[in-house]
């Protein structure tokens, strides 16, 4: 009977171990995937709240473009005159410039009755030229008054691009349209490089920027044959053969969140994705934001391993301390029974009383010298089984605090005490980098107010390089900061104040971007009444001839620059009773310098 309920109590330990182990692994992989979904959630939100701001950033470039172009004289000359060479030559240049100067793929201007009279791509073989579009809705709107706004793959260029068209009046007449062509393969070109996906689509679900050439032109959701037609009639896609995504729904998370499963047709290869999708209501595109399950995966097969790990070893301490207990329980009994036979073997054989009780030490002896090598080498295993979980645990966050460690001590040997307190506090607060600069863009993100305050210059001079630093962290260039008058005070609009600045240090930063010690160094000094931020870097400097053209509208030496943000920048000053100004240093490099009038409060002048 003994032995029946021994081997009982061992199945069920048996059967409780293993639903242990179950409870604690599935319980584990639930809590991992909630947890990693809720991260791809946040982290997918900021994402594509980035992404959606860069989209609008994008088209707000161009949309008041064509506003300003249609005030030349000369395109109201060619639209009186549309039969006159000279006339549209000279059309035909200014637009070639034109585009060249705001980096848009096509300028062009048509008549009326959508009769293409001059484009920058006249010198191309597909020259928009004498092509008639009066088809598109943007040339529609525009000639009703309105800013045309559309989406399209050119009927002749058979690039995609987003249509900006404003109309040519002249006395209180639409005499033509000018348009202005964006081409969004640039999008594409500057999110590619990231782990996730991006899909934008039109009304009808029809893909058109995406950042997976195989999903180009292809629809997310099925499209009736009506629907079809209709895009085929409208030469959105230029006879393009649309056909759907392989898409399967896998759970819905919330109302804009889904996981997804896509089939590539290219490699036939299926993908799953957490995927978040928001509308851009005024352009009537959906944006989404596809981001691989794979690592989330990988971190749950990591968490199943490791809990795993963790009971087993649990049970395996548990069974060596049962062990142990069933094996001093089994000594006590052998010395019970030792004791019997002994008093049995006294009564019985008296004369043998000395040899007994010499064999029963030397038996007690050995079973301890046992006893104690068993619960040794139990140790040694358990040890062993538990130093490889324990070192992976410890290594990457020791290798990091020791790093941070080693620079703080070589700061201090240094004095900058400033490192040491920054390498000191990243060894606390290392988990927490990504949050602070999510809070900086959330601030940068942030509409002026268009009201004047009393701001200390310092502060938003430190607060504009916290901005952009993070842009510049893997560079070898340098900014510093120089003041004699670190509590020096002016009244500005705090917000446009730091946007110059952060132009201003954007600029000096590309502008020393091939020097092999690269320094921006901004200086708060003042002169009698005014409070004067100068932003310098050693650079090449400024071409005397572009000096008096530094802040003229539309002027930059940039290849991708749209040239107003300088301009935007002197007039924001001026209309904060401050200026502008620019020259070259005598050693190397450019000055730009804030000048606003200083703000003395009530305590101030109390104080003097």
């Amino acid at each position: 009977m003994q032995i029946k309920y021994q081997n009982l109590n061992k199945t069920q330990v048996v059967l409780f171990a293993a639903v242990l182990m179950c409870v604690v692994i599935l319980t584990g992989r639930y809590i991992s995937w909630k947890v990693g979904i809720n991260k791809l959630d946040e982290s997918s939100r900021q994402e594509l709240d980035q992404f959606i701001s860069h989209l609008d950033a994008s088209l707000a470039r161009f949309q008041f473009i064509p506003q300003l172009i249609s005030k030349n004289s000369i395109l109201v000359d060619l639209l009186q005159h549309p039969d006159s060479t000279p006339r549209k030559d000279l059309v035909n240049y200014f637009l070639e410039d034109i585009n060249t100067i705001i980096g848009a793929s096509d300028t062009y201007l048509m008549d009326s009755h959508g009769l293409t009279l001059a484009a920058s791509n006249w010198l191309d073989d597909k020259t928009f030229n004498d092509q008639n579009f009066n088809f598109r809705p943007y040339f529609i709107d525009a000639m009703e008054g309105k800013l045309g706004r559309y989406f399209a793959l050119g009927s002749t260029s058979e690039k995609r691009g987003y249509y900006f068209a404003y109309p040519i009046s002249y006395a209180a007449q639409n005499l033509g349209v000018i348009v202005v062509k964006m081409d969004l393969s640039n999008i594409e070109l500057n999110w590619s490089n990231r782990k996730i996906q991006f899909i934008v689509s039109d009304p009808e679900g029809i893909t058109f920027i995406t950042t997976e050439a195989d999903w180009l032109y292809k629809s997310i959701k099925p499209l009736s044959t009506k629907i079809l037609q209709q895009i085929a009639l409208s030469q959105r896609y230029n006879g393009i053969d649309i056909t759907a995504l392989d898409i399967n729904t896998l759970r819905t998370i919330s109302s804009n969140s889904n996981i997804l499963s896509i089939n590539n047709s290219t490699n036939k290869k299926t993908s799953e994705y957490f995927t978040l999708q928001k509308n851009m209501s005024f352009a009537g595109w959906d944006i989404m934001i596809l981001t691989p399950l794979s690592e989330l995966k990988r971190q749950q097969l990591i968490t199943t391993i490791f809990l795993f790990l963790v009971v087993t070893i649990s049970l395996l301490i548990a069974f060596l301390i049962w062990q142990r207990i069933k094996r001093r329980h089994e000594r006590e009994q052998l010395q019970l029974e030792a004791k019997k036979q002994l008093e049995h073997w006294v009564a019985v054989r008296t004369t043998d009383l000395t040899h007994e009780i010499e064999e029963r030490k030397r038996t007690e002896k050995m079973f301890h010298e046992t006893q104690d090598e068993l619960i040794q080498t139990a140790k040694l295993a358990v040890l062993g089984q538990m130093s490889a979980s324990i070192s992976h645990e410890l290594n990457n966050p020791l290798a990091a605090i020791l790093s941070y460690s080693d620079n703080a001590r070589k700061f201090l040997s240094m004095q900058k005490y400033s490192q040491v307190d920054e390498n000191l506090l990243r060894i606390v607060q290392l988990t927490k980098r990504m949050s602070k600069i999510s809070s900086q863009l959330k601030f940068f993100s942030r509409k002026s107010s268009q009201q004047m305050e009393i701001v200390v210059i310092q502060k938003v001079i430190q607060s504009a390089i916290e901005i952009v630093s993070h842009k510049f962290k893997n560079s070898n260039s340098v900014i510093k900061i120089q003041s004699h008058s670190s509590d020096l005070k002016t009244r500005a609009d705090i917000i446009q104040l730091e946007q110059i600045l952060i132009n201003l240090i954007n600029n000096a930063m590309q502008a020393v971007e091939d020097q092999n010690q690269g320094e921006v160094i901004i200086h708060i000094e003042r002169d009698k009444e005014w409070a004067l931020i100068h932003v310098d870097d050693n650079g090449d400097g400024i071409e005397l001839k572009n000096i008096d053209k530094i802040f003229s509208p539309f002027f930059t030496t940039k290849k991708l620059g749209l040239g107003l943000g300088l301009s935007i920048s002197a007039r924001i000053m001026n209309i904060m009773n401050g200026k502008l100004s620019v020259y070259n240093l005598p050693s190397s490099g450019a000055r730009f310098t804030i000048s606003l009038l200083v703000a003395e409060t009530p305590y101030d002048k109390k104080n003097d």
